[in-house]
């Protein structure tokens, strides 16, 4: 797996998971099968620019968040919970720390 196709995974896991969203429900949202999905989620496949632009749209994201690196607070809507945006925020804390660390 390609380190685009990891964020890309990585990011579409999290943010379906803040929206609180199955990856049955991701994909009737975004007009695909739920196999695709999880195939995207596992890094499988690479998803069409006209798909990556269904399923942000879908998860209610700007398209380029999925390939963002340490991205976790969606911005178009705010339908997440204190909770799920918390674990967020210290995970970004978190990778933050250790990347510096690395670094140092």
């Amino acid at each position: 797996m390609t380190k685009l196709q990891e964020c890309l995974a990585s990011n579409l896991k999290l943010f379906r998971k803040m929206r609180h969203l199955t990856q049955e429900q991701l994909a009737e949202k975004a007009g695909t099968s739920t196999t695709y999905i999880g195939t995207i989620e596992i890094g499988q496949k690479f998803p069409s620019k006209s798909m990556i632009e269904k399923i942000s749209d879908a998860l209610g994201i700007e398209s380029i968040q999925l390939f963002q690196t340490n991205q976790a607070i969606p911005i178009k809507q705010n339908t997440f919970d204190k909770t799920s945006l918390s674990k967020a925020l210290m995970k970004n804390i978190k990778d933050a720390v250790e990347s510096t660390l690395k670094n140092c």
